[in-house]
């Protein structure tokens, strides 16, 4: 048995204490809950009496909180709204009807969203819950993730895996900015440009000081011009004309199409070697949307990439 329990008689007497104080009046709070005004207030009484406190000043036509009742109302609200947050998270979690996607921001952003169109239209019953992923090594079973993606071999332990992308880096700008900049056609001729960084918090990820070296130029030390916390807003900067920066092929290949974004320099694409997976939980027996999903998904990359052969 919690200790709460030998404080509080049951945990009804706090819903009727919530309903009479937010109401501030035990008849109204009788009407909300579907009781009579004495039972109301033997319930209120006995509340008082076992946690030995006087929540409650009754007036002759009224009731106000205490001092001590003001505080455990707030209280009570703040569990009550707590409770009813993760309850509700959990029957969304475990609702067979949902299907739970976690991807980087730049993902969803870049690549996910501009073809989503194509999968609601060809699975209008299939509900997704797109979440957010800070970080690329988290359990799918225990965060309950249908499908996510993972940059690495793609050989993980209870994971099955799609490829999606080989990691391609290269320099990205928008036509606009190299129309009124110095000609780029070699990576030294970046460190006359501005560049645009991004340091992400939860991620490892290949950055201009890197980029550079591999292509054997030394970006010189000193505070960088202009840092962002993520890729997708350093790319969003190069489309709109303040500089340059490193974006993923495969992520940035809608922007290239559509003519907000150039390479100026093909030839030299920095290629780490591992690549973007697309992971489910192998020991789950997947939803049908997530199957649906992933079978979308993969059709997609081959598409692409015959498209591009």
């Amino acid at each position: 048995m919690h200790r709460l329990r030998t404080l509080v008689p049951s945990a009804n007497h706090l819903f009727v204490f919530e309903a009479a104080a937010r109401r501030g009046s035990f008849t109204a709070a009788a009407e909300e809950l579907n009781v009579s005004q004495p039972a109301v207030s033997k319930t209120i009484k006995a509340l008082e009496e076992a946690t030995g406190l006087q929540l409650f000043r009754r007036r002759h036509t009224s009731v106000e909180l205490t001092a001590e009742g003001k505080r455990l109302y707030k209280e009570t609200q703040t569990m009550f709204d707590k409770m009813h947050m993760v309850i509700t998270a959990l029957r969304s979690k475990s609702s067979p009807d949902v299907v739970h996607l976690s991807f980087s921001t730049t993902f969803v952003q870049m690549w996910l969203l501009p073809r989503l169109k194509d999968f609601k239209a060809k699975h209008p019953n299939v509900s997704l819950r797109i979440e957010q992923s800070t970080r690329e090594d988290f359990d799918l079973d225990v965060e309950n993730i249908d499908l996510s993606a993972r940059l690495g071999d793609g050989k993980w332990p209870g994971v099955e895996s799609w490829l999606i992308a080989p990691e391609e880096i290269m320099a990205v700008c928008s036509p606009d900015y190299l129309a009124t900049s110095a000609p780029i056609d070699r990576p030294a001729d970046l460190l006359q440009h501005s560049l645009l960084h991004f340091e992400e918090k939860y991620r490892m990820r290949l950055g201009w000081h890197e980029w550079l070296l591999h292509h054997s130029v030394q970006l010189p030390k000193g505070p960088k011009e202009t840092v962002f916390t993520d890729s997708l807003s350093s790319v969003e900067a190069a489309v709109l004309g303040h500089g340059v920066a490193l974006a993923w092929r495969h992520l940035s290949a809608e922007h290239i199409r559509r003519g907000r974004l150039i390479c100026p320099l093909p030839d030299h694409i920095y290629k780490s070697g591992e690549a973007i997976y697309l992971t489910m939980p192998i020991h789950r027996t997947p939803k049908p949307g997530a199957a649906l999903f992933r079978d979308w998904l993969v059709e997609q990359v081959a598409l692409e990439n015959q498209a591009e052969a």
